[in-house]
């Protein structure tokens, strides 16, 4: 098996590693604009080939891994035209997945394209935070392009798997829906947390030198990288405008509550919401 992995961050590192461990004899090819990164991955034996630049090496990958951000995957596909030939699976692991679609049938029509997202990551960025592990059963979505056939998509379905984790195939609209609720809102609620703290403080600081672990495990996804989720914000806009705008909502219920007193009412709401939180840990 041919494997290219563009961008060796933490995804696309833990995905090399994932590759590696499980197909040791794999040819995987490293592609970073870093040095670093691919120094390091070249060192360490996670990658046979350590590239700058997109070019005929890529040539009969059996896959090919966009783990750049969205933005810059979007950018990458006029120069991965001449490699992803038919024999490829061209795929990306970004948290969004209609604009990269709407961008390979406009760039890319007849490309293998299969969207995915591994579900997992931690704040902590960069191929020095990558492990194979990281991936191991998370769920993983995957979204089949127009030009990918099912076929591909089986294919697809069972390198994840064997990779360790639990290949979901969705539309990219519904993907997008999901992950503004599951990932992209609590984001924002974890950043306003944190600047609501920041903004209102006392004068000592004593919210900041106090805050315990309830505040910092609710918060600690503050810690992620505004780049990344800068881009995510605007690329996902209107279902995270959607589903934020519900969750306001659902704060303004509280709210209400509260000021009214109604001790039955928060009650009942936060016994649901418990119960319901309890059954994620099952």
């Amino acid at each position: 098996m041919k494997t290219g992995i563009i961008g060796l961050g933490l995804l696309g590192g833990s995905i090399a590693k994932a590759i590696r461990r499980t197909f040791p004899d794999s040819e995987i090819i490293g592609m970073n604009r870093s040095s670093k990164a691919r120094e390091e991955a070249k060192r360490e034996g996670v990658i046979d080939l350590a590239l700058e630049e997109i070019g005929p090496d890529f040539l009969h990958c059996d896959y090919i891994f966009l783990c750049a951000p969205v933005e810059v995957n979007i950018a990458l596909l006029k120069e991965l035209a001449p490699y992803a030939g038919e024999g490829t699976i061209l795929t990306d692991v970004g948290s969004v997945k209609d604009p990269i679609h709407r961008a390979v049938s406009r760039l890319l029509p007849g490309a293998h394209f299969i969207g995915g997202h591994p579900m997992a990551g931690k704040e902590k960025v960069g191929y020095a935070n990558s492990s194979a592990e990281l991936i191991n059963g998370c769920y993983y979505y995957l979204t089949r392009s127009m030009g990918a056939t099912e076929e591909d998509m089986e294919r697809m379905r069972e390198l994840v798997a064997t990779l360790g984790c639990r290949p979901v195939p969705v539309e990219p609209s519904e993907h997008d829906y999901i992950v503004a609720g599951i990932s992209h809102v609590p984001h924002v609620a974890a950043y306003m947390l944190v600047k609501l703290i920041m903004d209102w403080d006392t004068p000592e600081e004593y919210m900041k030198t106090s805050a315990a672990g309830g505040f910092k495990d609710t918060t600690r996804i503050a810690s992620s990288d505004p780049t990344m989720w800068e881009q995510i914000f605007l690329e996902n806009r209107d279902n995270i405008l959607k589903v934020t705008d519900r969750y306001i909502g659902e704060i303004k219920e509280l709210k209400a509550m509260i000021e009214a007193e109604d001790r039955e009412g928060i009650h009942r709401m936060l016994s649901e919401i418990r119960d319901y939180r309890n059954s994620l840990i099952r």
